[in-house]
């Protein structure tokens, strides 16, 4: 279901919770003047794993959160929009897609998480975390940051950027390097940026984890695992040692809490 409120309407005035994983509408009943919300954004697509053993991708950013208290007009309906997860973009070279804003109304925008960084890439700037960035050749790729808004992304080797809560991600290995590049913690279990992938000189390769629904690559030369749906997560990061592409993961949707009383 698009929508689901519990417990359901009877007498008293009860504390209500309606939840929303796909785009639908709010009324605020009679009695009703404000609601606190938990809106979380689309996460970022993560980048591809190139064509040599030495290049990886970076983890996407998880999606945006809002977590407030909010003024609303008794009887008045509003337009609750759920962000989709950014698309990972082909085999090539190439940024995965940036997660969809989630809206309450015109009262509260979560912005979407930042797209990883393809091989040599950096990661897109994102409402939370940026994408994680690679080095290029002999480099791994950062985990996707997590966090609230706040328009902070990544340099090329660097952590996805962190918004004013949620974690950054761990940022990218130099060649050699076994360092994990997990993606950044969310908040509640939402909005976690995906993992990276790392390689070293020994042709060791780490699938570094992400948290939160960020996505997690299974093992080497796999494409990256997707962003957990209507948990906001970041998409993981394709991971090859041999002669093709390996696509990023995309990012999971995002999800919409509205909690009240009548």
């Amino acid at each position: 279901m698009a929508s689901t409120v519990f417990p359901a309407a009877g007498g008293g005035v009860t504390q209500k919770v309606q939840e929303f994983t796909a785009t639908g509408t709010f009324t605020a009943p009679s009695n009703t003047s404000a609601v606190e919300i938990f809106l979380v954004a689309g996460g970022g697509a993560a980048g591809n794993g190139s064509n040599t053993a030495t290049n990886n991708g970076g983890g996407g950013g998880g999606g945006g959160i809002v977590r407030r208290t909010i003024t609303v007009t008794p009887g008045t309906s509003y337009t609750v929009t759920i962000g989709a997860g950014g698309t990972a973009s082909g085999s090539s070279a190439s940024n995965g897609g940036n997660g969809s804003d989630s809206t309450f109304g015109a009262l509260a925008t979560a912005v979407g998480g930042g797209g990883g960084g393809g091989t040599g890439l950096s990661g897109s700037d994102g409402g939370c975390g940026g994408g994680g960035g690679t080095q290029g050749t002999g480099a791994s790729g950062g985990g996707g940051g997590a966090g609230q808004s706040g328009p902070l992304g990544a340099d090329i080797g660097a952590a996805g950027g962190a918004g004013s809560q949620g974690g950054t991600g761990s940022a990218s290995a130099n060649s050699g390097g076994s360092s994990s590049s997990n993606g950044g913690v969310g908040i509640d279990g939402f909005g976690g940026g995906g993992g990276g992938t790392n390689y070293n000189s020994s042709n060791f390769h780490y699938m570094p984890a992400g948290s939160s629904g960020g996505g997690t690559t299974a093992s080497a030369n796999n494409t990256g695992g997707a962003g957990a749906a209507n948990k906001g997560g970041g998409g993981a990061a394709g991971h090859n040692s041999g002669s093709s592409w390996q696509t990023g993961g995309a990012g999971g949707s995002g999800y919409c809490r509205v909690t009240y009383w009548s």
